[in-house]
C-alpha cells in the first residue's frame, strides 16, 4: 500500500475510542429495557456512523450491532467473516458491558480507492 493511504487508516484505539463514547452517551448506566434498546441500538450505530465518516477518511462503513440484557442466564456467540482487501480495508469489534448490558459492536471499513 502507497505511504499516503496508510495515513487513511484507521488504529484500533481510535475506533473503540468512537464506539465507547456513543454508547456511554446513548446508553450509559440505563437498566435494560426491551423498548429502549431498540432505539439505543438504532441510535449507536447511527451515530458511530455518522462520527466515522465525519472523519472525511476514503471509506464506506458498515456498522453491526448485537445487544441484550444480561445476568440473567443467557449466552452469546459472535462470528463474523469477510473476503476482502486486506491491505486497504480493516475491521473491528469492541464488546461494551454494564452490569445489565452487552453490547457488541463490529464496524468494518472499505476502502473506496
Amino acid at each position: 500500500m502507497a505511504e499516503a493511504n496508510k495515513s487513511n487508516q484507521f488504529t484500533q484505539e481510535e475506533v473503540q475510542g468512537i464506539i465507547k463514547q456513543v454508547l456511554d452517551e446513548v446508553i450509559g448506566l440505563s437498566p435494560y429495557n426491551y423498548a429502549d434498546s431498540l432505539n439505543w441500538n438504532k441510535q449507536a450505530v447511527e451515530q458511530i456512523t455518522k462520527r466515522l465518516v465525519a472523519l472525511n477518511r476514503p471509506y464506506k462503513y458498515i456498522v453491526n450491532s448485537s445487544l441484550l440484557q444480561i445476568g440473567c442466564g443467557t449466552g452469546m456467540n459472535v462470528s463474523t467473516i469477510s473476503y476482502w482487501n486486506k491491505a486497504t480495508d480493516q475491521s473491528w469489534q469492541y464488546r461494551w458491558e454494564t452490569k445489565n448490558i452487552l453490547v457488541v459492536v463490529y464496524v468494518y471499513a472499505l476502502a473506496t480507492s
